[in-house]
């Protein structure tokens, strides 16, 4: 079982092997970020995200329903917005 060092705290890795995230909140904007960063096809890449059974932490998944800031206009335009300045970055490098 993998462990890892969050903010000065153990924290075992999960048995299913997904990547952990400490909080909802933390799970929601790493999602967004995960939006900006791959340019995912609409309804493919994780759309939400849910609290592990297994070890209560949030987990990314693609299986439920799309998660509400996923849909919201405002978000939306940070994604497109934020992903269009992520591939200008990457094209200066």
């Amino acid at each position: 079982m993998e462990v890892q060092r969050v903010n000065h705290r153990t924290v075992m890795g999960c048995s299913t092997g997904k990547r952990m995230f400490l909080s909802e909140g933390l799970a929601e904007e790493a999602l967004i970020q995960n939006h900006i960063r791959n340019d995912y096809r609409p309804g493919e890449g994780p759309t939400n995200i849910y609290e592990c059974a297994i070890c209560g932490a949030w987990h990314f998944t693609s299986k439920n329903a799309i998660h509400p800031l996923l849909e919201d206009p405002d978000v939306i335009k940070r994604i497109e917005t934020e992903r269009r300045a992520y591939l200008w970055e990457q094209r200066l490098k």
